[in-house]
């Protein structure tokens, strides 16, 4: 069956993508590997960046851990915190509310003590320091807010986070509180470390510094290296801020987190596994819902206290490189894709298009009947050939379909002389028909004159039997009459005979009539089968034209091939001189070429094969002809039959006027006989002349004789004719 898609559109689609394919595995190659190469240099970039910033959060945390050992160590602390112990032990400084922090003793006290700690606050960044005395009662406080005078252990204070790091200092000499809004300072969350200070005195008591956002913020913030939407920021262990975010300071900041944490939360893979102490560089889903490249650590702070430092950028960021790269490797395929499409179309248009399109029109002409086509135009070697034979083939062709006709013009003419012969012999049964029809007609007219002259002879036989008188002479003469009457009843029966065989005679002239007629009809029969082995020659001649249609595509197959191991060595070429002296790539184009080689062998040895088709194809035409030579042959010997048979029709009529002639002269020796009776009659009317009343009435019965005689006589007559005419 003829297929549907043109073989243009099949050449333009297969251009499409021997020219496609390769631009597309090289650009996905090209495209992977470079999302591949980017993507481990943003993590390895990101790591780097994360491990700076996780060692300078730990040096923030040991120079805090360092610094509030110092100061707790300081003779300043020992010495200050002693005399605010004495001032809160006076009857003057408590009151109902607690420490009394507005009186001029204090207030004194406070003023010296402000210029030993405020290098902490000051220098160090520090927000606040505090000096607790073993009651839990805050006796000092650089910033005096409201906390101050407090106590931890009672009180609005009692829960806060500052009361937590206490609480732990006292147990294990180094307290650390987390961060947590803390009320005093507005809100704002705040977190804490205390150690318990060291004298000789023997004094109990605690200070405690309260650390700022500042300094982890500004090491956070830190921009280099992380482009537009890159950050690093720490999370706590409940998931919320540590340090500000970058990208989204709303509610990822440390306070507007603390602030709304259902929107400030911070839930992601990467968080999730660094608050379980794992590490490590994948791409996840942010807070903002959209894909990063992500690295993560878990960050060891104080007191058992963990946090999460996460450094991410924005996936499209990170690949923008990539989708730039993809672009411009789209424009150059693009632009690669069109003049290759174009330059394989014009080649094969030119090669392989144009001329089996030639071809193509030349056997559409053949198969419809133009076996006088030409075809014109310059072809490749390959295609020449195949155009060579098949014009060979519609030669042979024209030659095959010459002989059959004239073989059927013969087979007609012998049909017409067997029907022409048939008409005679029908003609030559219908008449003889019609001659035995009319003899018989004849003997039953002579039988019924027989029996009426028999009848006539009894009476005579009476009437002389009745003329006793009569002389010997008379019965003598009427002996000789009877001997004649024998002689007419013989000739009588004879005549019978012979029409009985004119009969039979004439029935087999009738069934030499009907073996003729079928041997007609198996001529027609044989004539029908010269038609359908015409039919079945015309059914191999369409086989043969189909499988010309699937050389033409066999051919394609080679051609196109041929293209595709064109553009592999010229995709090897390329490869191999990217590559240089390495030329690795060229090994794999040469291994495609090879395949293809494979290809064109297989495409060829289907051409074979559809040569092969074609031959026995023609081996069915040639066989065709033989059973039309053989029809033709039996319609002649049929006809040859016909003519024997109406030659026996011929031979059985010829026997019919033989005993007709018999007829004829059987009814001569009657009238001879009957010539001698009339004789013998008048000798008998001589001698019985003296019987006249007697002889008068056989001489009636004579001439009824005689009238019966001349009747019979006339009859014969009648029958030689038709025998003469037969």
């Amino acid at each position: 069956m003829k297929g549907t898609i043109s073989l243009k559109t099949k050449m333009i689609a297969f251009c499409l993508a021997i020219g496609l394919l390769p631009f597309i595995g090289m650009g996905y190659y090209a495209f992977t590997s470079a999302s591949d190469k980017l993507e481990e240099q943003y993590f390895g970039q990101l790591t780097s960046l994360r491990a700076i910033k996780q060692h300078a959060a730990q040096e923030i945390i040991r120079s805090w851990n360092n610094e509030i050992l110092q100061l707790a160590r300081s003779t300043a602390a020992a010495d200050f915190l002693s005399r605010f112990i004495m001032y809160a032990e006076t009857p003057d400084a408590n009151t109902a509310s607690g420490l009394d922090v507005t009186s001029a003793a204090y207030t004194r006290l406070h003023k010296r003590a402000v210029p030993h700690f405020e290098n902490y606050v000051l220098e160090k960044g520090y927000y606040d320091l505090f000096l607790v005395d073993g009651k839990g009662r805050i006796l000092f406080t650089q910033a005096r807010e409201s906390d101050l005078g407090q106590s931890l252990t009672q009180g609005p204070l009692a829960g806060s986070s500052i009361a937590q790091a206490w609480q732990t200092a006292q147990q294990s000499d180094i307290g650390f509180a987390d961060f947590r809004p803390y009320a005093p300072s507005n809100g704002e969350p705040a977190a804490f470390i205390a150690r318990k200070i060291e004298n000789r005195s023997g004094i109990e008591g605690t200070v405690i510094l309260q650390i700022p956002l500042d300094r982890i913020n500004a090491l956070m913030q830190l921009r280099d290296g992380m482009g537009q939407t890159g950050e690093t920021y720490l999370v706590g262990q409940d998931k919320l801020m540590r340090s500000d975010s970058f990208l989204e300071p709303e509610f990822h900041s440390v306070a507007g987190s603390f602030r709304n944490p259902q929107k400030g939360k911070v839930d992601t893979e990467a968080s999730r596994s660094a608050l379980e102490g794992r590490s490590g560089t994948r791409i996840i889903t942010d807070y903002n819902g959209n894909p990063v490249l992500s690295s993560f650590a878990p960050l060891e702070v104080l007191s058992g206290v963990k946090w999460g430092i996460i450094a991410e950028i924005d996936e499209a960021e990170a690949f923008a490189g990539v989708t730039a790269l993809r672009n411009a490797l789209f424009i150059a395929g693009a632009g690669i894709l069109l003049l290759v499409t174009a330059t394989t179309l014009f080649i094969l248009r030119r090669e392989l298009i144009s001329p089996l399109s030639i071809i193509e029109h030349y056997a559409s002409d053949v198969a419809g009947g133009n076996l006088d086509a030409q075809v014109s135009g310059s072809f490749s070697p390959e295609i020449a050939s195949m155009q060579h034979s098949i014009a060979t083939m519609v030669g042979s062709l024209k030659e095959k379909m010459a002989e059959a006709n004239a073989k059927s013009k013969e087979a007609s003419l012998q049909a017409d002389n067997a029907q022409q012969a048939l008409e005679q012999a029908r003609e030559q049964q219908a008449r003889v028909a019609k001659l035995v029809e009319h003899m018989q007609e004849l003997s039953g007219r002579a039988n019924n004159i027989a029996e009426r002259m028999s009848s006539a002879a009894d009476e005579l036989t009476a009437q002389v039997d009745q003329v006793s008188n009569g002389a010997s002479i008379q019965r003598d003469r009427m002996q000789e009459t009877a001997t004649a009457m024998e002689q007419i009843n013989a000739t009588v029966n004879e005549v019978a005979q012979n029409s009985t065989l004119a009969a039979t005679s004439s029935s087999e002239a009738r069934d030499r009539a009907q073996d003729g007629a079928g041997i007609v009809q198996q001529a027609i029969e044989a004539i029908d089968q010269v038609n359908t082995t015409a039919l079945s020659l015309k059914d191999s001649m369409r086989s043969l034209g189909e499988q010309a249609d699937s050389i033409g595509q066999v051919m394609t197959v080679i051609s196109d091939i041929a293209d595709q191991t064109n553009l592999l060595a010229l995709n090897a070429a390329i490869e191999a001189a990217r590559a240089g002296d390495a030329g690795r790539g060229f090994a794999v184009v040469a291994d495609e070429v090879r395949k293809l080689a494979e290809k064109t062998m297989s495409a060829t040895k289907e051409v074979g094969d559809r040569i092969s088709s074609i031959q026995q194809a023609a081996g069915k035409n040639i066989e065709s002809m033989d059973k039309a030579v053989t029809a033709i042959q039996q319609a002649t010997g049929k006809a040859n039959d016909s003519g024997a048979a109406l030659d026996s029709i011929v031979t059985v009529a010829d026997g019919t006027a033989l005993q007709v002639s018999s007829i004829a002269t059987a009814a001569e020796e009657q009238a001879a006989a009957m010539e001698q009776i009339n004789r013998s009659v008048e000798e008998v009317t001589m001698i019985v002349s003296e019987t006249t009343e007697g002889m008068m009435q056989a001489a009636e019965a004579v001439q009824e004789l005689a009238t019966q005689a001349n009747e019979l006589r006339s009859l014969i007559q009648s029958l030689e004719e038709a025998g003469k005419t037969a």
